[in-house]
């Protein structure tokens, strides 16, 4: 049973921008969207305003299909479609962070016809490595804070570091969440556990905290809760994923999602920033460090040897891939992981969906065979 701080959270999952509205009637400070889970969030917390991810919306195109072609994904088309209709109207500014073709394009595109008085981009390399890698990082880092500094005033080093050590407390809690779950996956279930997480990112880092540290009490000191007999332990890969439906279904048939590598799932909250060190220099040293996604790469660090390997650690029987058609970064990623896990003996489900055109009932029979394949194995 959901303690009553988590009903408070599931309470705005069909309305996921009401903090943001409030937050912005209560204070008068400036919010920013962005779209990446690279975008450096505490840069802009520091200032005074509130990072909002924007994550899209399941809905019918009206105004971005003059903007965008059919064959973008629906993570721009529908995130474009909502500021041009004024659904983000209580933004003040959107930060793009240059990792796919289509983002690229979406920045020039939003810039000059969303209407917002802020506009970010920040440009970091593809590959995560090297030096000079890590030098022009940091360069880019601090053009992007001097450049946010023009818009919504100073953000002083002391002020960035407590910001860090905020959004680095948001991921310890987070991290113990997934941590419990892995043990029990039956004290939350996985959509309820993947919207906490997502609702970090629309919200105030602090509140979030606060929120947080009393489910985790409720999960800990409640007891109840087990791991259903016969339920398959799943591990879930992917972009966003917000198809709450979805992962309710998954629960429905039997399987459960214990781990994740969706970018508004552990992706999000993976690595702290060091402290004690320049801010900055920090902000890069993790995203250095984190579980690097498809538009970035380390050749020291294989992604797919990395996920195989946390899918084994998460004790996870199948895979899950949910992709957005026509996303290029995951679709080239997904022959070399789907191969890992199939040396390793993990069975895979490959889900490519659009925004809008979700057929639950459809999805539901392919994972019905894939969860019967894992049981008949």
């Amino acid at each position: 049973m959901a303690s009553d701080s988590l009903k408070r959270l599931l309470e705005k999952r069909d309305d996921p921008y009401a903090w943001a509205r409030g937050w912005k009637e209560r204070t008068g400070g400036k919010v920013l969207g962005f779209f990446c889970c690279l975008a450096p969030e505490e840069m802009i917390h520091a200032a005074g305003a509130l990072p909002v991810r924007i994550t899209g919306e399941n809905r019918t195109i009206s105004k971005s299909g003059a903007h965008l072609q059919s064959y973008c994904c629906s993570l721009a088309r529908t995130g474009l479609d909502m500021a041009l209709e004024g659904e983000l109207s209580f933004m003040d500014g959107t930060v793009f962070v240059h990792t796919c073709d289509t983002m690229m394009r979406l920045s020039d595109i939003w810039r000059l016809n969303a209407g917002f008085a802020v506009h970010g981009d920040i440009v970091l390399p593809v590959r995560f490595e090297g030096p000079s890698a890590h030098e022009y990082a940091v360069s880019e880092l601090s053009h992007f804070k001097r450049k946010m500094e023009e818009s919504l005033g100073p953000i002083d080093d002391d002020a960035l570091n407590e910001s860090i050590k905020i959004y680095n407390k948001n991921r310890r809690l987070l991290s113990e969440l997934y941590a419990l779950r892995l043990e029990n996956p039956g004290l939350v279930s996985c959509d309820e556990a993947l919207w906490i997480v997502t609702s970090s990112a629309l919200m105030e880092k602090s509140e979030h905290n606060a929120i947080l540290e009393e489910i985790l009490a409720d999960l800990k000191s409640s007891g109840a809760g087990s791991e259903p007999d016969g339920r398959v332990r799943l591990f879930g890969i992917g972009s966003v994923m917000d198809q709450w439906d979805f992962l309710k279904m998954v629960e429905d048939v039997g399987g459960t999602i214990v781990d994740d590598d969706f970018c508004n799932g552990r992706r999000y909250f993976d690595t702290e920033a060091p402290e004690g060190i320049d801010p900055v220099e920090s902000i890069t040293e993790r995203l250095w460090e984190r579980q690097s996604c498809p538009c970035k790469h380390r050749t020291d660090r294989d992604r797919a040897v990395c996920l195989a390997g946390r899918v084994a650690e998460s004790k996870a029987k199948g895979a899950i891939f949910w992709m957005f058609k026509f996303c290029e970064p995951h679709a080239f990623d997904y022959p070399h992981i789907k191969k890992a896990l199939d040396d390793q003996g993990v069975p895979s489900l490959n889900l490519e969906i659009e925004q809008g055109s979700v057929s639950i009932e459809q999805l539901r029979t392919r994972v019905e065979a894939l969860i019967e394949t894992i049981r008949g194995s």
